[in-house]
């Protein structure tokens, strides 16, 4: 591998260690860094899977992480610095490219700015990336990402198969092949994805709330009551199986109740730090907070999740529409709050 050092058994399991230190912090501000613990040690949630220890003896030159709008960023040993040079170089746009962790870097620092000017200069530098370098997981996640915002399925499926082919043990990988099974239509591979991220990674709930949400768009409610309780026992605070259990109150057309499961629901831990989790939660809120006549608060989601215009979300809702329904709400708000101050003084 002519990339960072990284040893593929570390990536197909192990995860990061207690921060992400300065140089991430600086370029990538919003990076995950969400810890579990088991036993007396705390493991990062990014690459890591079940029955994997930490051992510093492990690590190399090399370090990836994950961004909040999960794009998979490079760092040097220990996720300090500048990562560590290539082996070779490569040319492109009339430059030699002689460190493929910072030109990935680059590349990521333009898809999250969510400019489709931007994006598409970012795609043909991680395309370049590729070709010099296929078997860099980086490269072929990153690119899968970029081709499903762009919705191109086919070729985003093409590059995630690869990058499982690098890391088979990454279960996000898994996840996003899912949904983009589910957007081809082509349902039990979807399934079998779902199942996959499941399997490995079974201290997240993200994977099992979409298994979930597969069931309730198929009707099966009490199959994905199933997977929502699962992920309850795994965390009963997650965001994410709280939004599972408002879903299925949404589906019940009791729509107070999925109201009052959301604004009772904290996204942040014990320690302050923001939980990861699947930013529908602020689609259904809206949704939610809009039908009981919350304007308020429905224009606050659809800001919040205006926020993540790279979230594989946006390519089953137009970004637009969303920004339409938060300025209805806004008005809707107003209205009713000039309709509060005249029944006031008419009193």
């Amino acid at each position: 591998m002519r990339t960072i050092s990284l040893l593929k058994e570390y990536l197909q399991g192990l995860n990061f260690a207690k921060s992400l230190y300065i140089f991430l912090f600086l370029i990538f501000p919003n990076i995950v860094y969400a810890q579990f613990k088991i036993g007396d040690s705390e493991y990062a949630g990014i690459l890591w899977g079940e029955n994997d220890f930490l051992d510093p003896e492990f690590y190399q030159d090399g370090s990836l992480a994950r961004s909040e709008q999960d794009f998979i960023v490079a760092a040097g040993r220990h996720w300090k610095g500048a990562p560590p040079p290539s082996k070779a170089s490569f040319e492109y746009e009339g430059k030699q490219i002689t460190n493929s962790g910072i030109f990935n870097d680059e590349a990521v620092a333009l898809l999250q700015t969510a400019d489709p000017k931007k994006r598409e200069k970012a795609i043909s530098m991680l395309e370049a990336g590729m070709r010099f370098d296929p078997s860099f997981f980086a490269f072929r996640y990153n690119l899968g990402r970029a081709y499903h915002i762009e919705k191109k399925y086919q070729k985003a499926i093409f590059q995630y198969e690869y990058a499982i082919a690098e890391v088979p043990k990454y279960y996000r990988t898994y996840m996003h092949l899912g949904v983009l099974y589910e957007l081809l239509n082509e349902q039990i591979q979807a399934v079998i994805y779902y199942k996959k991220a499941v399997e490995l990674n079974q201290f997240q709930t993200e994977a099992l709330v979409l298994l979930a949400e597969h069931y309730i768009r198929t009707d099966l409610k009490n199959r994905a009551q199933i997977y929502i309780k699962k992920a309850l026992t795994i965390d009963q605070n997650s965001p994410d199986a709280k939004l599972g259990l408002a879903r299925l109150e949404i589906m019940g057309g009791r729509d107070y109740y999925a109201y009052k499961i959301f604004r009772n629901t904290d996204l942040y831990d014990d320690q302050g730090k923001k939980r990861p989790y699947n930013k529908k939660f602020h689609f259904y809120f809206a949704e939610t907070a809009s039908k009981i006549g919350d304007y308020v608060t429905a224009a606050k989601e659809y800001d919040e999740l205006l926020k993540f215009p790279n979230d594989p979300f946006f390519t089953e809702f137009s970004l637009k529409i969303i920004e339409r329904r938060r300025d209805l709400a806004k008005r809707f708000a107003e209205i009713k709050a000039a309709d509060e101050e005249a029944e006031k003084e008419g009193q």
